[in-house]
Formats: C-alpha cells, sequence, structure tokens
C-alpha cells in the first residue's frame, strides 16, 4: 500500500515537473538558488553538498560556481552502483573535474575523487521528486539518500531544493525515511519546526 501510493504521487509529480519549459526551469531555478545562497544558514555553512543535477531536476551549476566563488568547501555525491550507496566528494574546479556517468549524472572524474565523510559537511542541498510542510520526502525510489542519512546521528543541515509544483499536501512515509529540515522553493523559504538542530551542525530558531 505505502508502495502504491508513493509511487502514484511520483509519477504525478514527475509528469508536471517533466512539462516545465526549458525557459521556466531556468528561471525557477535561478531564483531557488539565489533564495538558497541568502539563507542565514548558507552564509554560516564551510562546507556544503550539492546534488548535480539532471533531467528536469533544479539547476544547481549557479550555486555551486558561486558557492566555489566565495570560498565554501562544496561537496557532490557520486553513486556507486555496486554497493548501491552515495559516496561524498570534494569538487574543486566545475569546469575540469566533472564528467557525464552512463547514468547521466555529472561526477567527478576519478582521478578527483577526494572523500569527505558526512560529519564533516554543515548543510546538505538535496533533490528529490516532491516534499510536503512536515519535511517528509519522496524520492526516486532506490532510497540513496536515505541510507546514507540515516547512518549518522549528527549530520548536515538538510535543504531541500525544489520548485512550488513539488510540494504536495502529504506524502506516505516509512520509518527509513529521512526528514529535511528546510525546503526552498522559487517561492518560499519552508522551515520544518522541530527539525533542525536534533542532528544538524547548524542551529536555528523554527
Amino acid at each position: 500500500m505505502l508502495a502504491t501510493l508513493k509511487k502514484e504521487i511520483r509519477r504525478g509529480v514527475l509528469g508536471i515537473r517533466d512539462s516545465l519549459s526549458v525557459q521556466d526551469r531556468i528561471n525557477f531555478s535561478r531564483q531557488i538558488c539565489n533564495n538558497l545562497l541568502n539563507l542565514e544558514e548558507f552564509s554560516k555553512a564551510k562546507v556544503v553538498h550539492f546534488f548535480l543535477n539532471t533531467k528536469s531536476e533544479v539547476i544547481t551549476e549557479d550555486a555551486v560556481r558561486k558557492s566555489l566563488l566565495i570560498g565554501k568547501d562544496v561537496v557532490v555525491p557520486v553513486i556507486d552502483k555496486e554497493h548501491k550507496r552515495i559516496l561524498l566528494s570534494k569538487l574543486n574546479d566545475y569546469d575540469n573535474e566533472l564528467m557525464v556517468m552512463p547514468h547521466g549524472i555529472h561526477e567527478p572524474r576519478t582521478e578527483f575523487f577526494r572523500p569527505v565523510q558526512l560529519n564533516n559537511i554543515d548543510l546538505m542541498a538535496i533533490p528529490g521528486v516532491a516534499f510536503d510542510k512536515s519535511g517528509h520526502r519522496l524520492g526516486y525510489g532506490a532510497g540513496y539518500y536515505d541510507k546514507l542519512l540515516e547512518t549518522e546521528h549528527t549530520r548536515p543541515l538538510l535543504v531541500a531544493l525544489a520548485f512550488e509544483l513539488q510540494i504536495v499536501d502529504e506524502i506516505p512515509v516509512g520509518s527509513h525515511d529521512v526528514r529535511v529540515d528546510m525546503i526552498v522553493t522559487e517561492e518560499r523559504i519552508i522551515r520544518i519546526t522541530g527539525s533542525a538542530g536534533l542532528h544538524s551542525r547548524l542551529t536555528w530558531n523554527s
């Protein structure tokens, strides 16, 4: 039942997200990234994680470049398909260190893999298919981020980057689903009451 509900929501939201025009996706992504970079929590963070977008996700390139420019330590995910997990790698140069992998996502080339531990990251911008105002997240079904985040008691501040159309009334959740602390869309910042500060290295007043 839970899997069926998730599948229905996933299919519906992805259909709408995929229908965004290229220009809307560019414009909305730019506003989302501006909203993120203007956060006090982002200013405080020294080490930040960004997903590198694929398909119709929020475009993160500008935010990554600006973060590198202002001296943040930037971390990006590397998919370990053999063990079905996410590894984390420090990125120094957006233009020269990345390549498109067979699964369609940009990742650091092997010679530029610099491992980072999750508990060294202050703020983690993560993707997803849908979110609700309680911070529940619906991913793509593989559980990569849930597996990564459930292993640590102290974790980064989790910030979802999403288009407004990805916000739904309620996400059905299981015992291993991880809540985000904040959702940043092109229209607003949703801070999840009672979520941040339980595990995070950064704190804010909800």
